[in-house]
């Protein structure tokens, strides 16, 4: 019987190859970083990228679209999310945020606390990280095409 409760790069493996099984036909694969218990997905530009972070000092796992390339850079790419949050964040859940994260640093996140690591979880979190990454991805591009978003949305939201 396997044990219930998972370590941190355990559940960070499993969380990403569900997403990734999951993500919809079209969906260009990721580059892939990954430091400890630091999962970033990126499409051409590093500094810009979808992360997963298991957080169990916080109890929180954390997803979320990252900007941290130069401030100038992550301004514009948060000045464009913002400029189509509407049908995005109508897509995405009122458990999003878009939130200036350091002095430099942007992001648009949501958490999911927990009180243990474990297999439901990785897959509560895969199904939601495949659910936004073709809404994220766009941003991430060297050059951001925001209406690959909004067809994304489009589709999530139906007629």
């Amino acid at each position: 019987m396997p044990r219930e409760e998972l370590k941190a790069r355990e559940f960070l493996f499993l969380a990403e190859e569900l997403a990734l099984r999951a993500l919809p036909a079209g969906i260009p694969p990721p580059q892939r970083r990954v430091m400890w218990t630091i999962l970033q997905l990126s499409w051409g530009a590093p500094q810009f990228h979808v992360e997963l972070q298991p957080q169990p000092a916080r109890a929180i796992v954390e997803l979320g679209l990252h900007f941290e390339g130069p401030p100038e850079a992550n301004d514009a790419r948060a000045a464009l999310v913002a400029a189509h949050a509407a049908p995005l964040m109508a897509a995405l859940g009122p458990a999003w945020e878009l939130e200036h994260w350091t002095p430099a640093w942007r992001r648009l996140h949501r958490t999911f606390p927990f009180e243990r690591l474990t297999r439901p979880l990785a897959e509560a979190v895969a199904a939601e990280m495949a659910r936004a990454i073709p809404l994220l991805y766009p941003f991430c591009l060297p050059e951001p095409q925001p209406a690959l978003s909004l067809s994304a949305a489009a589709a999530t939201l139906g007629p």
